[in-house]
Order: C-alpha cells, then sequence, then structure tokens
C-alpha cells in the first residue's frame, strides 16, 4: 500500500508540473517558445539558428570572468528572455557562454520566455512575471540567499562579464 501511494504522489508531481519549451504563435504569427525553457528549446528548431551560432562565436571576457569565478557558485540566477527579442537572440546565447566558462550549472538557472502583448505587456502563460518588475527583455537576475543582489536589463551597462563582475563583487 505504501508503494502505492508513492507511485501516485509521483504520478501527481510528474503529471502537474508546467511544460518545458513549449511553444506558441505569437501576435505576429511567428512560433516562440514560451514559459519554462532549457538548453535544449534554446538550440534546437529555428531558435538554434540564432543560439548556437551567438554561443559558439562568442569570445568571453577571461579577465573579467576570472573574477566572477570564485564567486558564482553562491548564486542563483532567474532569466526572462523573449525568442522574438533581437536583444533576446544577442545576449542569451553569450550569457550561456560565459556560464559555461566559469562552470556554471546552467541546469540550476530559471529560464522564462514571455510573449510581448498587443498593450507591449511582457507575459508568461503562468503569470511567472507578476511581481518581478519585468519592463524589457532580456532581463539578468541574481540572487544570493534567496536575495535579489542586482540585474541586467536589455542590454549590460558596459559588458555582461563586467556588469556581472560589479554585480557580484558588491555584496
Amino acid at each position: 500500500m505504501k508503494q502505492l501511494s508513492i507511485l501516485t504522489l509521483l504520478f501527481f508531481v510528474f503529471s502537474c508540473s508546467a511544460p518545458i519549451n513549449q511553444e506558441k504563435e505569437n501576435l505576429n504569427g511567428e512560433q516562440i517558445l514560451i514559459g519554462t525553457i532549457n538548453w535544449d528549446g534554446l538550440t534546437s528548431g529555428d531558435y538554434g539558428t540564432w543560439f548556437v551560432p551567438g554561443y559558439r562565436d562568442y569570445q568571453v571576457d577571461d579577465t573579467s570572468l576570472a573574477l566572477v569565478e570564485p564567486v558564482i557558485g553562491n548564486v542563483d540566477i532567474k532569466l526572462f528572455l523573449g525568442t522574438w527579442c533581437e536583444d533576446s537572440q544577442v545576449q542569451v546565447p553569450q550569457f550561456y557562454k560565459m556560464l559555461d566558462h566559469v562552470g556554471y550549472d546552467i541546469s540550476t538557472m530559471e529560464v522564462i520566455a514571455l510573449e510581448r502583448m498587443e498593450n507591449r505587456d511582457l507575459v508568461g502563460p503562468n503569470g511567472e512575471e507578476k511581481g518581478m518588475n519585468i519592463t524589457h527583455v532580456p532581463t539578468f537576475i541574481f540572487y544570493r540567499d534567496g536575495e535579489e543582489i542586482g540585474r541586467i536589463v536589455e542590454y549590460p551597462q558596459r559588458t555582461i562579464e563586467k556588469d556581472m563582475v560589479e554585480i557580484l563583487a558588491a555584496q
């Protein structure tokens, strides 16, 4: 009987979890990713046509990342992006390349794809953006011990690496 309860619980948990790499057609008639996404979603299909070369061709700033590497493991990251957004198509592959370079476990990063509504609001399928003050994509949010320590919104002030150093060193 105990085994049956555990199996029932596991079935409930897996059947209620949000789908990953869900696609839909946006207002412009193009297919976009929406909601929780991961590496597989970003590197597949039409998304891979901008993500893969952007990742492969980006030359990381080793000097700046040397300052990030010792502290990045104590940071949680939440990323909001739009697969339809040119800024996301440039910044997100570069960000993933930098995280790989410093050995950050990207599977721990929460990545949410949003769509832009006719009124210009950015929304996820389950309201993932609510209370997060997401005004532009991409938005990279850094947390330490559950508290936000900084964010990069739409594009970095200098470079992603240097902005990360500033955010992570300030704490």
